[in-house]
């Protein structure tokens, strides 16, 4: 159902919204209007377009006033009401509403008018955002700089913020609003008002409700294997194999078998002697829902389901997997899965999953809801030294949403920061609360939208489900980024530092081209590189006198060890930087074992978050494993080392 223009009107006053003066009349009246300019408009439920249906036009006097309302009475024979409203100036700004599955309703901001599709400079911002949090987000549109005030514009940005928080309220209290487009809202010092509104109206979908995880859901100290087996081609075996170094008790269960891999193998969970905390199964699907209420009669809190052919395989599936899940209702069961990797907790030994290797120790919890990404994750980490606090496959999410696996995750002694990989999010409005808890970093697939984008409106047209995604979870606090190289770069930079706290960047070099280029991403980036005068005459004491004398700090090409530790005991006094990235080039006096201790010993001096960018191959090979063993993140480029500045700072 769509809200006409008038009705929309008259929403916005219940909340306190300004709103134009208007006249709504029908087809045998002409209304008594003397404010013009004016603007007379088409009011229908059937054209959502009205401008480019012809169905607004523009009218100077009470002549062409009844002359245009004639045209258009004309035009549109089975409209029955026309509107009659004062015309505005000012800053066109959009704003409109959507009503977004996973985060319920967000208020896309931009630049409006007929600009707002071309330029596309709109911004989403969840409808629980603070007055702060809103500030921040405009910030990122053109529409902010004209507010602000750019050459013979200027706005008043109180007043619009102050909108935007009436906006919210209305939207908490009329969940029904599915889209919304205001659009031009206008703006001045004095005022902020919509020039034009329409909505729809559609119930709200149903959602399911989030339950939180018990504290140790996933550090269990006795699993079972249901479906083991002792072919090695199997699930089973390597699920049994890759428990034989878990610190705590492993149960193989399968009525064929007495023995396998050396352990007693048990008919049913039934028979094991001791407590069961979690079961890991792999029996095909049709059995599962009977493997699972036998887990309810043992008391078991966690069931990992690796079987597949649930919902993933269509109508029938879905139902078998719907059955899964009341069963372990019954019982208060948790699912992970089905159609899971499983898991993996590296500093219990603990890999319940059919993952072949197992990351090193960390602080690191990566939930995803790809197994295959899972693997591949691994595989680099074990090569790079990166160290999870736990890894865990969502598969299908029948039970265990990832949103209630970030819950979790954010109680974790172990976890300092949380990787998502998400494909789709259905809780997500409870996900923004937790976003602030521990820095987290997300990947998510969807950015084709062509097949998602709704004609009805604006705002439906520019919401794209990874726009919203995006701009949804970073105004809460969290980092989105592009690719799997820039989440594994963010994790290594915050599980050392946390997110940076300020933007004055400083750069240390032993080579002119790779520090102009950092300066150059500094600058791209928005960054600023911070301000060295009241260092430089003290640097000048023992730098060759043809060194920079600016920020980049290069140190020529001749720099050893010593030059480098001279020049970060200046800088580590010095209070007038944030975060500093150093750039280490193979030259032939360069001893690159020696400079990356002195980086690892700037870091503890300045207790302030310093990059290594050492550029090359196997000369700087040792040097980029001693900062990788002292936790100190390390790049081949300058960009590199500067974009993870940029992804992991705080903004305000």
């Amino acid at each position: 159902m769509f809200l006409t223009e008038p009705e929309v009107f008259d929403l916005l006053t219940k909340y306190r919204i300004d709103t134009l003066q208007f006249k709504v009349f029908r087809r045998e009246d002409l209304p008594a209007w003397q404010k013009f300019p004016a603007v007379v408009k088409v009011v229908s439920r059937k054209i959502i377009h009205k401008s480019n249906s012809g169905g607004v036009v523009f009218v100077n006097n009470g002549e062409e006033l009844a002359e245009k309302v004639k045209e258009l009475q004309e035009k549109f024979p089975e409209v029955d009401q026309f509107i009659v409203e004062e015309k505005l100036s000012g800053i066109e700004a959009f704003v409109g509403v959507k009503r977004d599955f996973s985060f319920s309703h967000v208020i896309g901001v931009g630049s409006g008018g007929i600009l707002v599709e071309l330029f596309q400079d709109v911004v989403f911002i969840p409808v629980s955002a603070d007055e702060k949090e809103i500030n921040s987000k405009l910030k990122e549109t053109k529409l902010y700089r004209l507010i602000e005030g750019f050459r013979s514009y200027q706005g008043n940005l109180e007043l619009f913020v102050d909108f935007l928080k009436k906006l919210q309220r209305l939207l908490w209290e009329n969940p029904e609003i599915y889209e919304m487009d205001l659009n031009p809202v206008f703006i001045t010092k004095e005022r902020v008002v919509p020039a034009d509104g329409r909505a729809i109206i559609k119930e709200p979908e149903k959602k399911k409700e989030f339950k939180r995880l018990e504290e140790n859901l996933f550090r269990p100290r006795t699993v079972a294997v249901i479906g083991a087996t002792p072919d090695p081609r199997k699930v089973g075996y390597a699920l049994l194999r890759n428990l034989e170094r878990f610190k705590g008790s492993v149960f193989p269960v399968n009525p064929k078998y007495e023995e396998i891999l050396g352990k007693r193998c048990y008919k049913s969970v039934l028979q094991i002697p001791e407590p069961l905390d979690c079961a890991v199964v792999a029996v095909p699907a049709k059995v599962v829902p009977d493997v699972v209420r036998e887990c309810g009669k043992k008391g078991v809190k966690l069931v990992v389901v690796i079987s597949a052919g649930f919902s993933e395989t269509g109508e029938e599936g879905r139902k078998l997997q719907e059955e899964v899940v009341r069963i372990a209702s019954e019982y208060r069961i948790r699912i992970l899965g089905p159609n899971t990797l499983g898991f993996i907790v590296p500093s219990l030994k603990l890999n319940a999953s059919f993952s072949s290797l197992t990351p090193p120790v960390g602080n690191i919890s990566f939930l995803s809801q790809s197994g295959a990404l899972i693997t591949a994750v691994i595989d680099r980490a074990v090569e790079e030294g990166i160290g999870f606090s736990e890894i865990i496959s969502l598969g299908n999410q029948s039970d265990i949403e990832i949103t209630e696996a970030f819950e979790l995750a954010t109680r974790d002694n172990e976890t300092e920061v949380i990787l998502s990989y998400i494909e789709g999010l259905e809780l997500g409005n409870t996900l923004l609360e937790f976003l602030k808890k521990k820095p987290s970093v997300f990947l998510k697939v969807g950015r084709g939208e062509e097949g998602k984008r709704a004609a009805s409106s604006h705002t439906g047209s520019l919401a794209g489900d990874f726009k919203i995604f995006k701009d949804t979870v970073e105004t809460k606090g969290g980092i989105v980024v592009d690719t799997i190289e820039e989440a594994f770069d963010c994790c290594q930079f915050l599980s050392a530092y946390g997110r940076v706290k300020g933007e004055r960047i400083l750069i240390v070099t032993n080579a002119g081209g790779p520090g102009a280029l950092a300066s150059d991403y500094v600058s791209t980036f928005g960054l600023k590189l911070a301000d060295i005068e009241p260092v430089k005459e003290e640097l000048s004491k023992f730098l060759p006198s043809n060194w920079s004398r600016m920020n980049p700090i290069d140190l020529i090409g001749d720099a050893t060890s010593d030059r480098y530790r001279k020049a970060f005991d200046v800088l580590s006094r010095f209070k007038g930087w944030d975060g500093a990235v150093v750039i280490v080039t193979p030259q032939s006096m360069t001893d690159i074992p020696e400079i990356a201790h002195e980086i690892v010993r700037f870091r503890e001096i300045s207790d302030k978050p310093v990059v290594g960018c050492l550029m090359g191959g196997h000369t700087v090979k040792v040097g980029v494993e001693i900062l990788r063993r002292e936790r100190i993140p390390v790049y081949g480029d300058p960009y590199r080392a500067v974009n993870v500045l940029r992804r992991t700072l705080w903004r305000e």
